[in-house]
């Protein structure tokens, strides 16, 4: 793996917000599922605000809960604030969405690096379609495994100075997300590439 490219696509890879990706890959503890219940079909949640409007997206009702249509509102609404975080540097919002997620985790320092230069972030907007939950039994919890395929557009990393300048022409990524419950409504504890 590259390092100018791995840590840009952390972003995208850790947040599936680039179409070309250095995924950091997942950990000897990655959740295995043990039945899948089908899917539902997930609830339209809010849509966010662009960087021109500093307020962060704010959790949809529909995303507070553990069934299967909260599990893929959540989803929707994880991929507004992380298109809210790299649009504007702020990453306090979206450090809460995740726990113990490692390529969240690169996502969320690449992010903080790039602004904390000087940088921007120009586009890369995700968002998730053909979204399918199901569930297994985790640590004595019902954890959702969520599929889905991120759309996303292009995107210019303007780092300080211009060599480490990067441009990503957007596209379309595969990825699963491990949720588990949390104060009524889900943490993204894994990310991974199907």
């Amino acid at each position: 793996m590259i390092g100018a490219v791995n840590r840009a696509r952390a972003v995208l890879t850790a947040l599936v917000l680039v179409s070309a990706l250095g995924l950091a890959g997942c950990t000897d503890d990655d959740p295995e599922p043990k039945f899948a219940p089908p899917s539902s079909e997930p609830p339209e949640s809010q849509s966010t605000t662009g960087a021109s409007d500093p307020t962060p997206p704010e959790m949809p009702q529909a995303a507070k809960g553990t069934d299967a249509a909260a599990a893929e509102a959540f989803v929707k609404f994880y991929w507004e604030t992380v298109n809210f975080a790299q649009a504007t540097g702020d990453v306090e919002d979206l450090s809460r969405l995740s726990t113990k997620c490692v390529n969240c985790d690169n996502g969320i320092e690449f992010i903080k690096s790039v602004y904390s230069d000087g940088g921007t972030i120009d586009g890369g907007d995700g968002k998730p379609t053909h979204i399918e939950t199901r569930f297994t039994n985790l640590q004595g919890e019902w954890w959702a495994i969520v599929d889905c395929t991120v759309a996303l557009t292009p995107q210019d990393v303007d780092a300080s100075g211009t060599e480490h300048d990067e441009h990503y022409a957007g596209g379309q990524r595969a990825i699963r997300m491990y949720l588990q419950p949390s104060e009524g409504s889900w943490v993204v504890r894994t990310m991974s590439f199907r």
